[in-house]
């Protein structure tokens, strides 16, 4: 029987550079059943929490069992430099001061090329059923990694969860992206995405400075009839940008999977 819960070392020949990958099964794995995937990005500060969390909430219901997938990195010290460099796409300009960053297509290919394709053989995996969730950079790299398969035709995964996105970034590059979005006719895709009601009081605001619930409204007309494509935009009153990952992974979820 594999263990409940393993970490294994990663080098991406995509990246050129190791992740740590966390890994924990369902109380009930079997290797008669198939299970969902959830791929987690900043493994470090977040996979233990949820693993709990989603270890809990399945025991009682409240969310499917699955197998839950962190992409970290050795130490959580350096994590904050590496994700600028893998969770952006392009470069950052000059105002960011990021030294290292623009490198999501890379990782996208790391994901997409080494690591679902490692789970899936060492894993009972239910292929129609792979979500992709992350915070701030985090979901910013997950609005880019949709965004990818929109305009590729690939359809590796069906959900994404993205909680507070950098949305922000190079001037709201994301969002100028998904209003290129044409007809998408693969199978259904759903995004669910949020923000704090507060956040707007945390940014620094200018004439060129968007609302999140501006924010939301721009998502929902570049996917709104686009073909198979399901968006929840919500806004969580009284919660900060740090306050918000939780509950949107466990309410995404749960909508993602309703």
């Amino acid at each position: 029987m594999e263990t409940a819960t393993s970490t294994m070392n990663f080098f991406s020949k995509s990246v050129s550079d190791s992740f740590s990958i966390f890994i924990s099964l369902p109380e009930d794995y079997t290797k008669d059943k198939k299970y969902p995937s959830i791929y987690i990005l900043d493994a470090n500060l977040y996979f233990d929490i949820y693993s709990a969390i989603l270890k809990k909430y399945s025991e009682v219901g409240l969310l499917s069992s699955a197998i839950l997938i962190g992409i970290g990195y050795k130490d959580f010290s350096i994590m904050d430099s590496l994700r600028n460099r893998d969770y952006t796409y392009p470069a950052a300009i000059p105002e960011y001061e990021m030294t290292t960053s623009g490198k999501a297509d890379k990782f996208l290919s790391f994901i997409y090329n080494e690591l679902v394709p490692n789970i899936d053989t060492n894993y009972n995996i239910d292929k129609d059923k792979r979500i992709l969730m992350g915070h701030s950079l985090g979901g910013y790299f997950t609005l880019y990694a949709l965004q990818q398969q929109l305009f590729s035709g690939k359809n590796l995964f069906q959900g994404f969860i993205a909680a507070s996105p950098s949305i922000h970034y190079n001037h709201y590059y994301i969002l100028r992206e998904f209003e290129k979005v044409k007809q998408y006719n693969g199978n259904k895709i759903s995004l669910y995405t949020t923000f704090g009601g507060l956040e707007n009081d945390e940014s620094n605001k200018d004439s060129t400075t968007l609302k999140i619930d501006e924010a939301l409204l721009s998502l929902r007309n570049s996917l709104k009839s686009k073909g198979n494509i399901a968006f929840n935009g919500e806004v969580y009153s009284n919660l900060e940008h740090m306050d918000t990952p939780l509950p949107t992974f466990v309410k995404g979820l749960q909508w993602t999977f309703r």
